[in-house]
């Protein structure tokens, strides 16, 4: 595997959304390391909370890559939230890191939403085997996932997305596990008594529930020293429901 110093992490699988440059020690390479969040040099930038994604994006993580000290042709890896999400967020940050990974060969790393919400409440409730995860779908419905078996805390097996009514998905909820994810912010009473009477299952604050760039970054590091890159061409997001279109060609 080529060696990697210079990288980038674009999350916008969530608005909205985040983006980070960071360098690598010097001294040390991916290959021969396990990635530690807090060992990276990371510049780290919030979109604006307003405007598009598409319009804010290449800006922002422009800005970020010339405050940590470099520019964006230098790049050696390229790290992307996949997803779940809605279908702007990801198209706007999949193409770009497609894009800019083209351009420089460099490799490309897909990492799951699922993923980062998973290793980010393991890091505020503990260590555990089995996270699940939700998301606001709309129409009144939750997205959920379960993140399981996590390599090092950061590489995770993750289920396949099911769609839910809070209610269903409150009933098959397992005792004993971590709940977290964006869709706990969803003003619903099956929501609210769940996060009220925590005793069964674990709750990380509310800033853990949406995803950041330095733990994408920290993950996508990590499955790049075990070789889990991706080409451009198949990289592909997963959205929270299929569109109006599918929808109606299904029906």
């Amino acid at each position: 595997m080529p060696s990697i110093q210079k990288f980038l992490a674009i999350e916008t699988s969530t608005s909205p959304g985040s983006v980070a440059a960071g360098t690598l020690p010097s001294h040390r390479d991916i290959a021969n390391r396990s990635c530690q969040i807090d060992d990276l040099f990371m510049q780290e930038s919030r979109l604006p909370e307003t405007g598009s994604q598409g319009r804010h994006l290449m800006p922002v993580l422009a800005a970020a890559v010339e405050s940590a000290g470099w520019s964006l042709d230098m790049t050696d890896l390229v790290i992307v939230a996949t997803g779940p999400g809605p279908f702007t967020g990801l198209r706007v940050g999949i193409t770009t890191a497609k894009a800019i990974a083209w351009t420089n060969n460099c490799s490309l790393v897909g990492v799951s939403t699922v993923s980062c919400l998973a290793t980010q409440a393991i890091s505020e409730c503990g260590p555990v085997d089995r996270v699940e995860v939700v998301f606001d779908a709309g129409r009144g419905e939750l997205y959920a996932a379960t993140a399981t078996q996590p390599i090092d805390g950061l590489i995770w097996r993750v289920s396949e997305g099911t769609l839910k009514s809070p209610e269903e998905w409150r009933k098959a909820l397992p005792h004993g596990t971590i709940v977290t994810g964006p869709g706990l912010a969803l003003q619903h009473d099956v929501l609210q008594e769940l996060q009220s009477n925590p005793e069964s299952r674990s709750i990380p604050p509310a800033s853990a529930w949406h995803p950041n760039s330095r733990t994408l970054a920290c993950i996508g590091l990590a499955a790049a020293e075990r070789g889990l890159t991706t080409e451009p061409a198949i990289l592909s997001p997963t959205y929270l429901r299929a569109s109006y279109a599918e929808d109606r060609s299904d029906a």
